[in-house]
């Protein structure tokens, strides 16, 4: 065997042993550090967020609540440690505020119901009706309207474009000079302008406003289970109005003939009255509008 061969084997052998150690080293430093980490049951939220106001009786039954391990410096406050102490937690209690998907239950999170939920026709006034309208996230305000909230109506009338079309649709032809008199009566058959202002949101989806005579309302999210899987709970986009009957009529014709978009405004919001936006005063100043 040649020398340089020897030197080569010798080489390699001590890099072995030096391998070997360093994975040795890392092996024991690695057991070392899981000795000193302390681990504790908690459980975890599953199936998507809980929303304020859900039954602790909901989550247990449903099984949303999942038992998981975690490193006790990690944890949060009075988290929750036992089945026992999650039966004894949520029974007769309800979510105090949204509890997102993953995260850990605590007993903090939870409160009893401390007032009667009244049903909605006992919080509408005298003289007035409760009416149901359903928007998208874009033009409901992106889901930030609440119960209590006030609201106003904004409408873009179309019918005047579809009977438009039909008339076209029905003619053979056309001159043009009936052709431009046409667009006219369709660019002056498109305006938009509040409806309603100021109305107010008495429930969004089945969240009741609170009643301002309780000391404490919480809404109560019961929702039914289909094919072992939650129906979804919180309806953003179905607002349910408080309104006179003549604000009723205005409404259901608003939504029936044109598109509805909403504005939240502040407590201290007063009606202002606008003409509405044409093809004509598009580009008008607010002073040129007179407002």
């Amino acid at each position: 065997m040649g020398r340089r061969t020897l030197v080569l084997i010798v080489a390699l052998l001590l890099a072995g042993i030096a391998a070997f150690a360093v994975w040795q080293f890392l092996s024991n430093v690695e057991e070392e550090k899981e000795a000193e980490l302390v681990l504790r049951a908690v459980y975890r939220v599953s199936g998507g967020t809980i929303t304020e106001g859900t039954e602790g009786s909901l989550v247990l039954s449903q099984e949303r609540a999942v038992a998981s391990e975690e490193e006790t410096r990690f944890l949060p406050e009075n988290a929750i440690g036992s089945l026992e102490q999650l039966t004894a937690t949520l029974t007769g209690r309800v979510a105090a505020g949204p509890i997102s998907n993953n995260s850990i239950l605590t007993t903090e999170q939870w409160v009893e119901l401390t007032a009667d939920i009244k049903p909605l026709a006992e919080r509408i006034p005298e003289g007035k009706q409760a009416i149901t309208i359903g928007v998208d996230n874009i033009q409901g305000v992106n889901g930030f309207i609440e119960a209590g909230d006030r609201i106003n109506v904004i409408v873009t009338l179309t019918a005047p474009i579809e009977q438009i079309a039909e008339d076209v649709i029905a003619s053979d032809t056309l001159t043009a000079e009936e052709l431009r008199a046409l667009q006219d009566e369709l660019e002056q058959g498109i305006i938009s302008r509040f409806v309603l202002q100021g109305l107010p949101v008495l429930a969004v989806g089945s969240e009741i406003r609170a009643d301002e005579e309780a000391d404490q309302t919480v809404t109560v999210t019961t929702a039914p289970v289909e094919g072992g899987e939650a129906v979804e709970q919180v309806q953003t986009g179905v607002l349910t109005l408080e309104v006179t009957p003549e604000e009723a009529e205005r409404i259901v014709y608003t939504f029936s003939s044109g598109t509805v978009w909403l504005t939240l405004v502040p407590e201290d919001f007063v009606p202002v009255a606008t003409d509405g936006i044409t093809r004509d005063n598009l580009f008008d100043t607010a002073e040129e509008l007179g407002q």
